[in-house]
């Protein structure tokens, strides 16, 4: 690849953001995609940002709801 240096830290900044972005729901997908080739550490700002700016909390990303904290991604029972 043209420009690679075969290090541990050029892999490192080759691989980790792929994988962070695939973790990502489609949402936040196209709204990090949005914003341009980002290094991790920019990723995970804006995706904090984006949390904060659709009502998540950053520390756990627990949603408001008319002021009182949701889990984001409650699990569905098997009961149906």
């Amino acid at each position: 690849m043209a420009g690679f240096e075969p290090t541990y830290e050029s892999i490192q900044e080759m691989i980790l953001p792929d994988q962070y972005f695939l973790t990502c729901d489609k949402s936040l997908q196209i709204f990090v995609k949005e914003k341009g080739k980002l290094s991790l550490k920019e990723m995970t700002k804006v995706s904090n940002d984006y949390f904060e700016a659709h009502g998540y909390l950053a520390e756990n990303h627990e949603k408001k709801i008319n002021g009182v904290s949701k889990k984001a991604y409650a699990h569905k029972s098997n009961n149906g």
